[in-house]
């Protein structure tokens, strides 16, 4: 009896642990050891302790940045402010240009000046919170940063704090589309205090086949050249999609799908390129040449399979 009670327990366990189970795929950033996927802008601007990431510095230039770049995602983190602690998380940022990309602050409520456009959650300098969260230091809190094309949104615990349109706000109109993921070094002037992260994930959008064939629509001309990026980085998977993109009537959707398939053809047949991926390339170009009902995108996937093989 006693053993039946038990399987059942640990089964019920696993259950309700499996419907915690978030539906989305997060992939980790921090590992919680060491410094894997970042690069220091200084030596010893972060440390890890306790699987917390944790900067101490005074001044600035002590950043963190992540090794990839990202153009469209949900990143997610949790962080912890000391009471003068101030740092901000940096999204689609060049490193070697200065101001280049955009800060989400964090900022205790130490300082005079920390109105609404610079405050923790704002867009900083551009975008001030609509709705401002709690800023007690000493606590743990959860930053959502989600970058869907030209909408940046960000939320504290579940609230949304502030939403950017890019295409409103002239101060943001000629900054990059994609860049790496930064964490700013604490640059409050007082020895001592602090800035902890972690739980750091992210959700690449642009690793979505469906996500990627949206942006092709898009009016903007730098979010349709990303979504062609996006699509060549995905490989043989996306030769279907694309060939539907062509067979359809939007003459600006044709043209970027015929350019993005030629792209994936053109990477598949470098001669130092990855085997495998030219094999699926290869297959993709086949099958779509079979089941694509436009002649003329069956003829132009027929003529790709040429340059390939």
């Amino acid at each position: 009896m006693k053993n039946y009670i038990l399987i059942s327990c640990l089964i019920l366990l696993v259950s309700v642990s499996c419907l915690k189970q978030p539906k989305e795929k997060f992939e980790s950033l921090f590992n919680g050891k060491d410094l894997t996927n970042w690069t220091l802008a200084n030596p010893g601007g972060f440390e890890v302790i306790d699987n917390e990431l944790i900067t101490r510095s005074t001044g600035a230039g002590n950043d963190i940045f992540s090794e990839q770049q990202y153009a469209n995602f949900i990143l997610r983190l949790e962080f912890m402010l000391s009471e003068v602690g101030n740092s901000g998380v940096f999204i689609r940022r060049n490193p070697l240009i200065p101001g280049d990309g955009f800060e989400v602050q964090l900022l205790a409520p130490w300082t005079p000046w920390r109105d609404d456009l610079h405050c923790t959650g704002s867009m900083y300098g551009h975008v001030a919170v609509t709705n401002r969260p709690d800023e007690t230091t000493g606590l743990w809190y959860r930053m959502e940063i989600k970058c869907d094309r030209n909408i940046v949104t960000v939320s504290v615990n579940d609230t949304v704090t502030t939403v950017a349109d890019i295409d409103t706000v002239l101060t943001m109109a000629d900054k990059s589309f994609s860049g790496v993921i930064g964490l700013q070094g604490n640059h409050a002037e007082k020895e001592g205090q602090f800035v902890k992260f972690r739980n750091i994930c992210i959700k690449n959008l642009d690793a979505e086949p469906d996500y990627v064939i949206k942006g092709f629509y898009c009016q903007n001309g730098r979010l349709r050249k990303l979504a062609g990026d996006a699509a060549v980085n995905l490989g043989a998977q996306m030769i279907q999609p694309l060939a539907d993109l062509m067979s359809g009537d939007n003459p600006m959707v044709k043209t970027g799908a015929k350019q993005a398939l030629f792209d994936i053809v053109a990477l598949a047949s470098d001669p130092a390129g990855d085997m495998k991926a030219k094999k699926k390339v290869i297959s993709a170009l086949e099958k779509s040449i079979k089941t694509t009902p436009s002649e003329i995108t069956s003829s132009y996937l027929l003529w790709l399979s040429g340059l390939v093989k």
